[in-house]
């Protein structure tokens, strides 16, 4: 159903990018070096120098390939760079740079031209450790609306993500944005893409979207289809994340959750934005978000939390209760915690105590 290939290298790189040495080598020799070289290059985008990755004693040669700047990197250095952890220095990094030209603008001019030089090589190695960056400001820089356009969601994903941000994470985000346009929207997915540096991005929309990423894939089908999403989720899952900011009507966004959290890891999270729609009856929601909403249905899951002051939890109780172990409700925005909901209740001579 889905083109899954380059997640056969990115899955298992990710993964190994922070083990020991010698499991990250045999990692790239599993998924071969090019393989991997190629996942490099995706991530660092275009540069004006030139770039020789170096793994089991053979050279190869990228990016601006005839530059005069030359930075030679260790392969699996360049993986841990970008998908690491820590602050690591560069143990194989060499730069060669070329010959003066003293004749034509003297020491003065030598001097001037090694500064573009220093900022060639800073600004490749930048790419190759990315930094922890606000995601407010990763939403602003790609045209994210999770951010001041109508919406202040970001704080919230700050506070819920914080702990999984340097995780080998999978998530997925339903609705992609720009409408039919198939050139338009994917602001979040790149967002995401920089903020989870070592996490696989999958968007799903309606239309279909050209969306170009190292870590991204789109997926075209419809949220209200829960046999499809059932199907996705099983090859493409389970999800560390999933976001429903797709059609909003109360239908599809109930669907979406029966149909995906099924899909959810233990301690992931799925979550649900602009639940404004559930109390305006044309996108199918009530003035006081009835059962048959959006926000009902979060709301049901309040008493499930607490099934163990009504019944045994480890027997009556259904898959959401059992499974739903925490949510946290923000304005419009909610995250429901996936993990296992089995405390005890109170005992049950209390209960009749008064």
């Amino acid at each position: 159903m889905l083109d899954t290939a380059r997640w056969t290298v990115l899955a298992p790189l990710l993964q190994a990018a922070t083990a020991g040495r010698d499991l990250l080598d045999d990692t790239i020799r599993r998924l071969t070096p090019a393989a991997v070289a190629a996942e490099v290059l995706r991530e660092i985008g275009e540069h004006d120098v030139r770039l020789d990755l170096s793994f089991d004693g053979q050279t190869t040669t990228h990016l601006c390939t005839d530059a005069e700047v030359v930075i030679t990197l260790d392969l699996a250095d360049a993986v841990r760079g970008l998908y690491g952890t820590g602050s690591r220095p560069w143990p194989s990094l060499a730069v060669t740079t070329p010959d003066p030209d003293l004749d034509e603008r003297g020491i003065a001019g030598w001097f001037q031209d090694r500064k573009g030089v220093a900022q060639s090589v800073q600004e490749l190695l930048s790419a190759l450790k990315p930094g922890h960056r606000d995601l407010g400001e990763l939403a602003v820089e790609h045209g994210s609306d999770k951010w001041g356009d109508l919406h202040w969601y970001t704080q919230h994903y700050e506070r819920h993500f914080a702990h999984m941000r340097d995780e080998p994470v999978r998530l997925l985000e339903i609705g992609i944005g720009g409408y039919d346009d198939p050139d338009r929207g994917g602001g979040s997915l790149r967002m995401w893409q920089r903020y989870f540096r070592r996490g696989l991005v999958h968007g799903l929309d309606i239309a279909r979207k050209n969306v170009i990423g190292p870590r991204i894939m789109t997926v075209l089908g419809d949220q209200s289809d829960a046999g499809f999403l059932d199907r996705m989720g099983r090859e493409l899952g389970p999800f560390d994340v999933v976001i429903d900011d797709g059609s909003h009507l109360n239908e599809h966004v109930r669907t979406s959750f029966h149909a995906l959290f099924p899909h959810v890891r233990a301690g992931g999270l799925y979550v649900v934005e602009d639940l404004q729609t559930a109390y305006w009856p044309s996108w199918g929601g009530h003035p006081e978000a009835t059962a048959g909403t959006s926000m009902g249905m979060l709301k049901s899951f309040v008493d499930g939390l607490n099934q163990a002051e009504v019944r045994d939890p480890r027997g009556e109780g259904s898959y959401l209760e059992r499974n739903i172990s925490g949510i946290s409700f923000h304005h419009n925005i909610a995250f429901v915690e996936k993990g296992l909901n089995a405390e005890e209740g109170g005992p049950a001579f209390l209960r009749t105590l008064i």
